[in-house]
């Protein structure tokens, strides 16, 4: 990131504008000590910030009649807001406030760790989310990048004020930010402001290598009455040059309902309630991901059908139908993504963070459309390798099993 920060603003006449400010420290940037530090911080940013009490804070929200929120991701730390355009002063300074001029109270720490203790709950108790976290962690290990966004709950229940305001002064300033705007704003405005702002203590936070392992974890639980699978192999950094081959494998392989694991599983066998297949695409590391969620009693035919449709598509046989098919899926969801003027913002974020450029849709269209199947093919072949397959399944005690060709790997 540049020294000053960074402002990206896309000038357009609408009747609606959106501005972000993404601050590059997310939960992957946290030692085991601060475990969930950063979104514990983000739930504080928009109660009290620029002397604002959270009554007031709540009712300028409600005023502005759009959306302001913030959220926390393994990299970033955000507050986006998207508002009428007559009032796109005020986001702004609320914006800029939430990340740079908290001012949050003991007790305000206090209420929060309830609310993200309640958070812990709920995805606890969830075993697609048990499942997702701990197929990283299978195949990550200790890397930050395996660690739950969350972080640990013993952690975050002990912080206390003066850690998440020694964090935020370390972490949360203009060298590390990122501002995007979209909609009738003036560029220098932007720029002089952010100057304005307080620089981060810390420098850069370089990540460490990924060491990919290819372990399996089963968990049971007796109160499932389905299993929930979550594998992954490993993928591309998020500045790759190959990344636009790997999204249209991705969208061939399980990203709509036109792809061969949706047909084939949900359409053709009806083995699954649920299945399909993302990208995570970080600084240093990546991974395609494939879940499913069956009924107990189809647990296995549901393995058995997912690996043979990764083994199928492994060994090339994807046609060039597929192909075009994903990738007009893809050019669509990207007019759709710069639709709006959030949208659009989210859209400048996503690309500078990862590749340190605007968005151009038309670079991102063209990038898409000259995917060849050959490609394709190739791709699939090198990252849809059984041999490093990892992950993790949950379900009721005697369900949470794996094929056996893959029963050694179970840790």
């Amino acid at each position: 990131m540049e020294g000053e920060g960074t402002v990206i603003v896309e000038r357009c006449e609408t009747p609606t504008a959106a501005v972000g400010l993404w601050v590059r420290s997310g939960s992957a940037h946290e030692s085991k000590e601060l475990a969930g530090i950063t979104h514990l911080l983000e739930h504080l940013l928009l109660r009290r910030c620029g002397g604002r009490t959270p009554e007031t804070i709540a009712e300028l929200i409600d005023s502005l009649g759009g959306d302001v929120n913030a959220y926390t991701t393994r990299e970033t730390c955000a507050v986006v807001a998207h508002v009428p355009a007559t009032r796109r002063q005020e986001a702004l300074e609320l914006v800029l406030d939430a990340i740079f001029h908290p001012t949050f109270t003991e007790e305000d720490v206090r209420l929060e760790q309830k609310v993200v203790a309640a958070e812990f709950d709920l995805y606890r108790d969830s075993p697609a989310e048990t499942a997702a976290e701990k197929a990283l962690s299978a195949c990550w290990g200790d890397h930050p990048l395996a660690r739950p966004i969350l972080g640990d709950p013993s952690v975050v229940g002990s912080l206390s004020r003066e850690a998440l305001f020694s964090f935020h002064r370390a972490r949360f300033g203009r060298n590390r930010a990122l501002v995007v705007a979209v909609g009738p704003w003036e560029e220098a405005e932007l720029k002089e402001l952010l100057s304005s702002k307080p620089q981060a203590l810390d420098g850069d936070l370089p990540l460490p290598p990924a060491v990919w392992q290819p372990r399996l974890t089963a968990e049971e639980r007796a109160s499932l009455e389905q299993v929930y699978v979550h594998v992954v192999f490993p993928g591309l950094p998020e500045d790759s040059p190959e990344l636009p081959v790997l999204e249209v494998l991705n969208q061939v392989l399980g990203g709509g309902a036109a792809s061969r694991l949706f047909r084939t599983l949900r359409d053709q066998l009806g083995l699954v309630y649920e299945v399909g297949s993302s990208l995570l695409a970080a600084q240093v590391a990546g991974a395609l991901e494939v879940s499913f969620s069956a009924p107990a009693g189809r647990g296995q035919q549901a393995w058995d059908a997912l690996l043979s449709v990764l083994e199928d598509v492994a060994s090339g046989r994807l046609s060039d139908r597929e192909v075009e098919l994903a990738k007009q899926a893809l050019t669509a969801s990207i007019v759709l993504g710069a639709s709006s003027p959030d949208a659009l913002m989210e859209a400048h974020a996503g690309e500078f963070l990862s590749r340190g450029r605007r968005f151009s849709q038309r670079e991102v269209e063209a990038e898409i459309r000259e995917v060849s199947p050959e490609q394709v093919r190739a791709m699939a072949a090198r990252v849809l390798d059984l041999s490093l397959l990892a992950g993790a399944v949950c379900g009721p005690p005697g369900q949470a099993v794996v094929p056996p060709v893959l029963a050694r790997r179970v840790a």
